[in-house]
């Protein structure tokens, strides 16, 4: 009877986790479709991976000064961009 409750248990927080992850590709893809929207129609300040310009010289400040890690580390702060996103738009400046 006990290992049956866990049985469900675990299957339970299985399905959850899947639906959990459903739900952040779909976010993941309708952040992708709002930003290009805010590309097309000129309003770049209201996309996700915006950076002003402000950030982006202190962020090319930290880059210049060897703290890369660190430049890497506040894009992600400032934009919802992922880990391999951040170090490559660094990598690009």
């Amino acid at each position: 009877m006990e290992y049956g409750i866990i049985f469900f248990v675990i299957i339970g927080v299985y399905l959850i986790f899947i639906e959990i992850d459903k739900l952040k590709k779909q976010v993941k893809s309708q952040q992708k479709q709002i930003d290009t929207l805010c590309k097309q129609t000129g309003n770049v300040q209201l996309a996700t991976y915006y950076l002003s310009e402000d950030d982006k010289e202190y962020i090319l400040h930290l880059k210049n000064s060897g703290k890369e890690t660190e430049a890497v580390k506040r894009v992600i702060d400032v934009t919802s961009m992922d880990l391999v996103q951040a170090k490559q738009y660094v990598d690009t400046l």
